[in-house]
């Protein structure tokens, strides 16, 4: 997606791509993000509005963890295309001597 540059200045215009967070509870969040930019500056973006630490909020890509240094065209991310978002899961363990 092209994103019109204003006639007042002389910007080259951004190429844009839609992507999807999904976190584990199925909610989904929607960004337009430059396409050449670090993607971590769009995950650290939606750990914010989830207010949830991004140190400690794995993503994937297909299943897999990815370099957050990459921008989405390095990572071969496509307009729609998602990202999980994890949550890591403390205690829960149930005590089986009782």
């Amino acid at each position: 997606m092209l994103k019109p540059s204003s006639s007042k200045n002389n910007k080259k215009p951004q190429h844009l791509i839609n992507l999807i967070i999904k976190s584990q509870d199925g909610d989904k969040r929607f960004f337009q993000f430059n396409h050449d930019v670090e993607i971590k500056r769009l995950l650290i973006k939606y750990c914010e509005t989830k207010s949830q630490p991004f140190k400690s909020t794995p993503f994937l890509i297909n299943g897999n963890r990815f370099d957050y240094s990459k921008t989405a065209d390095q990572l071969g991310l496509k307009d729609g295309d998602e990202i999980d978002a994890m949550y890591h899961a403390f205690g829960g363990g149930h005590d089986h001597r009782a």
